[in-house]
């Protein structure tokens, strides 16, 4: 191997030359899944236990076990063992899937509503 003396003036071509390289050489190591051996593989969803999925919920354990077997609209769980399992991010989406998304009623709907609980109409008339 020949080893060549770098000047000054080439300097930023030869640091330019080994940052591509370098980047190859990362790009592969990508690849294989050895870009960094120290780095632990983190789970990107968060397990929690009963406990804390009453927490998350806001209910008591009797109602989350209650909510977990229901017919309509179970709470999403995972069961191993004795022990039941949740993924906070799954328990969040439940919550949301829950959410009415009710659009005001018009002045129409709420007239409707409201002659619609009257038992007879007012001797003077409605006064809407």
């Amino acid at each position: 191997m020949e080893t060549s003396t770098i000047t000054f003036d080439q300097l930023p071509h030869v640091v330019s030359g080994l940052s591509e390289k370098l980047d190859r050489v990362l790009e592969l190591l990508e690849k294989v899944g050895a870009a960094n051996p120290f780095k632990q593989h983190k789970p990107s969803r968060k397990i929690v236990h009963a406990k804390e999925a009453c927490t998350i919920i806001g209910k008591s354990l009797s109602t989350l076990y209650r909510a977990i077997k229901a017919p309509n609209d179970p709470i999403p769980s995972y069961k191993r063992g004795k022990l039941l399992y949740f993924y906070e991010d799954e328990l969040y989406a439940w919550i949301e899937n829950g959410r009415k998304h009710a659009v005001a009623p018009s002045f129409e709907e709420q007239v409707a509503a409201v002659t619609a609980g009257m038992k007879r109409r007012p001797r003077g008339g409605y006064n809407f």
